[in-house]
């Protein structure tokens, strides 16, 4: 029986490793740096609620680094501290709701790279006023860019509300997906 229970927890180690190394890998997906998502994986995987000290062990990683990187994860909305009655320690817990997470993810990234790209686009599109720049080909030009720069606000605007409604809810965000891929809903 012991060994059963030994063989179980190794699995589970082994497991939570490399689901660890693998959440570290896909970081680049997210926009974050690797230890970041190492950190965020363990808190998911293993569902548990961890101090900075169980992190720093577990990870073999600098104290420095556990506390910048979890500042960005409850920055982030990733994680969460969390007090234990009696203990004066902050322990940490990841969401865990993949479809929340995956909002959470989404949601920052838009923050950090598509709403400074609209902001910079239509600062270009103010800048292009054909009456105020030329005469003859340049305001044959000053109109084409402007079409173009355009073009591109209006399918980022676009985009940028259709996030904003999938992203406000993470049931939204699951019903409009599982409707797309032709899913049948699951009643939780």
């Amino acid at each position: 029986m012991a060994t059963i229970k030994g063989q179980t927890a190794d699995a589970l180690e082994a497991v939570e490793a490399d689901f660890v190394e693998l959440w570290g890998s896909m970081s680049s997906l997210w926009g974050v740096n690797p230890t970041m998502a190492r950190i965020h994986g363990l808190l998911f995987i293993t569902s548990r609620q961890m101090t900075s000290d169980d992190i720093m062990e577990r990870l073999t990683i600098s104290r420095g680094n556990v506390s910048m990187n979890l500042a960005k994860l409850l920055e982030w909305g990733l994680v969460r501290r969390v007090h234990k009655p009696g203990d004066r320690r902050d322990y940490y817990e990841s969401i865990r709701d993949v479809w929340e997470m995956f909002a959470t993810v989404a949601a920052q990234r838009k923050r950090r790279e598509i709403d400074p790209m609209l902001n910079a686009l239509r600062r270009c599109k103010e800048r292009l006023s054909p009456e105020e720049l030329g005469t003859g080909a340049e305001v044959d030009a000053v109109k084409e860019h402007s079409r173009r720069i355009n073009d591109l606000v209006k399918f980022l605007t676009v985009m940028d509300g259709l996030s904003q409604r999938f992203f406000e809810s993470q049931k939204s965000l699951r019903a409009a997906v599982e409707l797309l891929a032709g899913v049948e809903a699951d009643a939780g």
